[in-house]
């Protein structure tokens, strides 16, 4: 069911970096429409929530007085980024929000992940990659090559989740009901080095989502060694995940793991730029 971890051809060869330069970025504050500015807020806010809010909650979380909040979420409504529940009055993400982002793509998150792709690829001398989970798979949207002569190439490379780092931190941000479920599945055993104890790697999963960082070390081919932190939203979910691979005869257990410092500040700076006000 979702053991795959699917490296594919989606990787984009050679991306360039937009040329266009957020404001933020640039040090200039922007000037914001303040009605567009507190509507955007309140569909921040509600995406954020754990459960649905109601109006006055999600009023209050925004820091908005209810009469301003109710005409918004009213507009919000009618385009149907929102959508109120008529038994509870409570509001969640309205499908036009997730029709925008379809059209989208993914070029934006591309874009925004490229300059910090290319300065972890010079810092550290290795591949490094984008990838985002589309279902119960993982899938490369980018990737900056290092300057060490031996890369790994994970295009059209299927990595079953226990095996791998990245495949590690989506199992650790499952839902307890599925990730229950995958753990009662058997585990295959590819390597020595594999992972085959549903409480091992239960333990292993954990500390992964605690430190928002997991590495695997020759558990799908003996020749491999991976590492991988995550950037989340603010509802602590998951956005993107920025992995290295490395031939595994140059890196030893302790040297993946100091990739810990790396991965996690370049992780952190995605999220600043992946989400407003941070």
């Amino acid at each position: 069911m979702m053991q795959q971890l699917s490296h594919n051809d989606s990787v984009r060869r050679g991306a360039g970096p937009s040329q266009d330069t957020d404001a933020a970025d640039s040090g200039h504050q922007p000037k914001l429409v303040q009605s567009v500015e507190r509507a955007l807020t309140l569909l921040e806010e509600i995406a954020a929530s754990d459960k649905p809010p109601s109006a006055s909650e999600v009023a209050e979380s925004a820091g908005l007085n209810r009469g301003t909040a109710w005409r918004l979420l009213t507009t919000l409504e009618h385009f149907q980024l929102v959508e109120r529940d008529v038994l509870s009055g409570r509001y969640t993400v309205g499908f036009g929000a997730h029709r925008i982002a379809a059209a989208s793509g993914a070029t934006p998150l591309i874009r925004r992940t490229r300059p910090i792709l290319e300065r972890l690829a010079a810092d550290l001398g290795e591949c490094v990659y984008l990838e985002v989970a589309h279902g119960h798979t993982l899938v490369v949207l980018d990737e900056v090559r290092g300057r060490r002569p031996v890369r790994v190439d994970l295009a059209n490379i299927d990595v079953p989740l226990h095996c791998g780092s990245a495949g590690k931190l989506f199992l650790a941000f499952l839902p307890p009901d599925e990730l229950e479920e995958f753990l009662a599945t058997p585990l295959e055993e590819i390597t020595p080095h594999t992972i085959t104890d549903p409480a091992t790697l239960r333990e292993t999963i954990n500390k992964a989502r605690a430190d928002r960082f997991a590495t695997a070390y020759q558990e799908h081919l003996p020749d491999w060694a991976g590492a991988t932190a995550v950037a989340c939203d603010r509802r602590a979910q998951p956005m993107a995940y920025l992995n290295i691979t490395v031939p595994s005869y140059a890196y030893s257990k302790p040297e993946l793991r100091a990739l810990t410092i790396p991965l996690r500040e370049a992780a952190l700076e995605l999220e600043r730029r992946l989400l407003p006000g941070t």
